[in-house]
């Protein structure tokens, strides 16, 4: 394991053409760009607390390899575990409504909508939480708040009662969906990111995809609030092991924790942990929540980045929502059978994710290499495969349905939304970690917020829209945007240090 180790810290050292000092190599500092700005500090104090050496067995960079993909496992099976609630429920919400003596088809698509704003309130509090006491009790809580949730929503006697639980249900989801980036920052290093953050997505994306497969033969066989309960059984296992195996990642906690025990036992009250300032904990609190909202109000590149892939996860979730419409009334598919649709999009996912990150990190270690210097920016070049394939499946899937074409050739467009996507969201996320990589959780907030909402409210349009402008020219006007968007955010390759540096924002 120790050779290992060494490979992979060479590889660091070959990526970015100089030697990782010590600092770099157990956190932050693996760009050639500034993190964000940090307080000056004296590396000769002696009250100073970090870690001993750069082979400190505590530091979880120096954990062996298979622990930390173990980890980074670990919580992928847990945002599998919740991102599937999601979705799951959008096949039985005909039946939904008829139990509770409902014909509206817009609180239809609030019911399963509304977790996903929930998702996108949760980042405000929990992103920053985490960099504040940690991951792990972020995760544990969460996961208990969501299994509870679960369990509300299986019991509900009003469709009311079900889209307020919704909510609560996605607020705790969402913190293994926004986290994962943070320990993903915490466990790997940047020449790996790229395939770390595919197996993330494979829960993140997939889970909604494959979710409604089997809600759809789940509340045809055994009713929809069966969906919650298997919700209830598959998160409150992955919540379990969660629990028993992720110890803390998140470095500057660790070195806290040490610098608590080290003020104990020594009797010095004026030590502190490295990169630490000593302020009242409300301080700390409020600038951490403030955090994410700094940094999509204020910085350019996470804005212009976090409106694309907002519009095209928003205009998935819309394909979610209005697949029973379309299906049901062009195809004439029963219940049970309308799960299967939801199979393109899945496929599509998986064969992105096979090349997705692989190609992130090729690319950007190629480009490394090239000018001789590592950049975030280099994370954006694999957004072209995205920008291209989504428009281009919007309209196949859009013209064909109008035609009624055979249902497996839109079926199949989907599919080409859902590779595009995968090429829209790992270089999203990968470049996010890069260029914050401390405040990682927090620029993942930042565009998990916009994202959210996007996902929750745009699906509503999407019955409306068809009804209007017919499936075809409706999917043409979504194609349109997506396609805009998609040439807009190449820009940010381009120009997106330059802008990063010009606009940079103080986070401590």
């Amino acid at each position: 394991m120790a050779g290992e180790k060494r490979d992979e810290e060479s590889g660091q050292q070959q990526l970015y053409g100089h030697t990782t000092s010590n600092s770099e190599k157990t956190h932050d500092l693996e760009q050639t760009t500034p993190s964000p700005a940090m307080p000056d500090e004296n590396p000769s104090d002696p009250n100073e607390v970090d870690w001993d050496g750069p082979d400190d067995p505590h530091n979880p960079r120096n954990w062996h390899a298979w622990r930390r993909a173990m980890l980074v496992g670990v919580i992928t099976c847990v945002v599998f575990s919740t991102s599937i609630a999601s979705s799951a429920i959008a096949p039985a919400v005909p039946r939904i409504l008829k139990e509770f003596n409902s014909s509206n088809e817009e609180i239809g698509t609030l019911v399963v909508t509304i977790e996903l704003l929930g998702t996108g309130v949760g980042p405000i509090i929990m992103g920053p939480m985490s960099e504040v006491v940690g991951r792990r009790i972020i995760y544990n809580c969460a996961n208990i708040g969501f299994s509870a949730f679960s369990i509300g929503c299986a019991l509900t006697p009003s469709l009311s009662g079900l889209v307020v639980l919704r909510f609560l249900q996605g607020c705790s989801a969402s913190c293994s969906l926004n986290n994962a980036g943070g320990t993903i920052s915490d466990l790997v290093p940047v020449h790996r990111r790229g395939l770390a953050m595919s197996m993330y997505t494979v829960g993140f994306l997939l889970g909604p995809a494959v979710g409604p497969v089997a809600g759809s033969y789940l509340a045809a066989a055994a009713g929809w609030r069966w969906v919650f309960w298997l919700l209830l059984i598959v998160n409150g296992t992955m919540g379990i092991l969660c629990a028993t195996t992720y110890p803390e990642t998140y470095a500057p906690v660790i070195l806290e924790r040490k610098a608590k025990k080290l003020r104990k036992t020594t009797g010095n009250p004026d030590l502190y942990a490295k990169g630490q300032r000593q302020l009242p904990a409300s301080a700390v609190l409020k600038r951490a929540i403030s955090r994410p909202v700094k940094m999509f109000l204020f910085c350019p590149v996470v804005t212009g980045l976090a409106i694309y892939n907002a519009v095209v996860y928003g205009f998935t979730y819309l394909l979610f929502s209005t697949f029973s419409v379309v299906f049901q009334g062009q195809y004439h598919y029963g219940e049970g059978k309308l799960g299967l649709v939801y199979l393109g999009l899945a496929i599509g996912f998986l064969v992105s994710l096979s090349i997705a990150g692989f190609t992130n990190d090729r690319t950007h270690a190629r480009l490394s290499k090239k000018h001789g210097v590592a950049k975030p920016e280099y994370r954006l070049d694999s957004l072209i495969y995205g920008a291209i394939a989504i428009p281009i499946g919007f309209f196949i899937y859009g013209w064909t349905a109008e035609k009624h074409v055979n249902s497996a050739v839109p079926i199949v467009a989907t599919g080409l939304v859902g590779f595009g996507v995968m090429f829209t969201f790992i270089p999203f996320n990968v470049y996010m970690i890069d260029a914050y990589t401390k405040y990682a959780a927090s620029a993942i907030a930042a565009g998990n917020i916009l994202r959210s909402i996007s996902a929750a409210l745009l699906p509503l349009v999407g019955i409306p829209l068809y009804d209007k402008l017919g499936y075809g020219w409706g999917n043409s006007l979504l194609a349109f945007i997506s396609l805009g968007l998609g040439a807009m955010s190449l820009l940010f390759r381009k120009y997106g240090e330059e802008w990063r540096e010009k606009f940079s924002v103080e986070f401590d």
